[in-house]
């Protein structure tokens, strides 16, 4: 639940700073006007506060749209397929960060690309489950969930 939050958190700011760019900085390099708008203008205007409002309701959706959970059921124990998940994270540019005897969390090796992804690109994987339970970006676990099918299928030929 913590994540949620945190994660809701960090698009909302994202959003604070996307507008903050395109208000304030970008005409001040453009050499262009800033707006002469108050907030209390912005705030009795109804476009804006029904724009403001569906941007912080995607904002509480996001993350349970972005994040996902994959059950990955193996044939064998984790101990077995080990070298699997780690070629598939390798594959992708991950390294391992942390390791305990129920999880391993990999991160993202490029600085540029973890900072892009606010530093949400961790990917855990949970040993304590019996099927193999990969959590994080929804673009990345499915990605991940890819590369061990076919790291899988080639082993078993």
């Amino acid at each position: 639940m913590n994540d949620y939050f945190r994660r809701a958190g960090k698009f909302i700011l994202y959003m604070v700073v996307i507008f903050v760019v395109v208000l304030v900085i970008f005409p001040k390099i453009t050499g262009g006007k800033t707006p002469d708008i108050t907030w209390s203008d912005f705030l009795h205007n109804q476009r804006f506060t029904i724009f403001m409002g569906l941007l912080l309701a995607y904002s509480f959706v996001y993350p349970l749209i972005a994040f996902a959970k994959i059950k990955r059921h193996l044939n064998g124990s984790f101990a077995d397929n080990r070298a699997v998940f780690e070629k598939a994270f390798e594959t992708l540019q991950y390294i391992k960060t942390e390791e305990t005897p129920d999880r391993i969390v990999f991160r993202r090796k490029s600085q540029f690309a973890r900072f892009a992804q606010w530093y949400e690109d961790s990917v855990v994987i949970n040993l304590a489950e019996n099927p193999v339970i990969i959590s994080g970006m929804r673009k990345s676990v499915t990605r991940i969930d890819r590369i061990i099918d076919q790291l899988l299928i080639r082993a078993s030929e």
